[in-house]
């Protein structure tokens, strides 16, 4: 049952939400589009998703000029359930975005989540997971893709508390002149997780000398049979792969633009509905043209 919980508005701001009536329902697709207005406002709601199902849940953020929104989301994942997560962040250079979300799995349960962020005046996409270990599974994955002026934060914690946990997490970026990307992870395994398989990596491309990029990669862990690691990679285009490609005519724009997709497109390949993952892949492409 999806409910919303509340809709606390101070005035003169006002978020909406559309899509709460949807039943959860086997192979059902729930399609959330949240909406700040300018001014501050805030909304949450709660998900649960039934033993042994499988729902698609699309959320689309967007924010006027001059919005500070507040979203959050409490979702619970039942035994043997799995949650496809799509989460599409508004593209408003004047707005700001805070996305949150605390996730709760039961054994068996798997949850699949990826992003898209091209940042405002702030963004902040933020997800918490508490993972029972038990056969349950967590797979994370995000894009952000930042011009001048506009700022994505990804921020995520998972707390591992039982054995036998399996999470994986991909996050690309990139940042032209101005642009301000965070990294910020952290997974937290418990002395009872032992037999935890998690690993964490993070890589993104400074487009230009006056991009900022941070990222904090943690691990905390009590447990003493565990597989567990974290990477983080910045770096530049590669110049001689844009030099080859120009020597067999292809105009600098288009070849920065292709260089760039190859890049950020492996973490939404992972994206089970097609349809779905050409819309991501084509906003990527778009934004990407027009950044070149």
């Amino acid at each position: 049952d999806l409910r919303r919980a509340a809709n606390d508005v101070t005035a003169p701001g006002r978020m909406t939400v559309s899509g709460l009536d949807t039943p959860v329902l086997d192979g059902a697709r729930i399609d959330l589009d949240v909406t700040a207005s300018a001014g501050a406002s805030a909304a949450d709601a709660s998900l649960v998703i039934p033993a042994g199902t499988s729902v698609t849940l699309v959320e689309r953020y967007s924010a006027e000029a001059a919005a500070l929104g507040n979203w959050h989301l409490a979702i619970t994942l039942e035994e043997n359930a799995r949650l496809d997560r799509i989460i599409i962040a508004p593209d408003e250079a004047a707005g700001v975005f805070i996305s949150s979300a605390e996730i709760s799995l039961a054994p068996g349960a798997r949850l699949h989540q990826r992003s898209l962020d091209f940042g405002g005046r702030l963004s902040r996409i933020e997800t918490h997971v508490a993972h029972p270990g038990e056969g349950a599974l967590v797979d994370l994955g995000g894009v952000y893709l930042l011009d001048g002026g506009r700022h994505a934060d990804s921020t995520s914690v998972v707390h591992h508390t039982g054995p036998g946990g399996v999470t994986q997490q991909l996050v690309k970026g990139a940042a032209a002149a101005k642009g301000h990307g965070v990294f910020q992870g952290k997974f937290i395994v418990d002395r009872a997780a032992q037999k935890t398989d998690a690993r964490m990596t993070h890589r993104a491309m400074m487009l230009d000398d006056r991009a900022e990029i941070d990222a904090k990669p943690e691990l905390e862990i009590y447990a003493d049979d565990v597989q567990c690691a974290h990477g983080n990679a910045l770096g530049a285009l590669d110049e001689t792969a844009l030099f080859y490609m120009r020597q067999r005519g292809i105009p600098a724009p288009r070849a920065r633009a292709l260089l760039i997709e190859s890049f950020l497109a492996e973490p939404l390949d992972a994206i089970a509905d097609e349809a779905l993952r050409d819309e991501l892949k084509t906003a990527l492409r778009t934004r990407l043209e027009a950044l070149s």
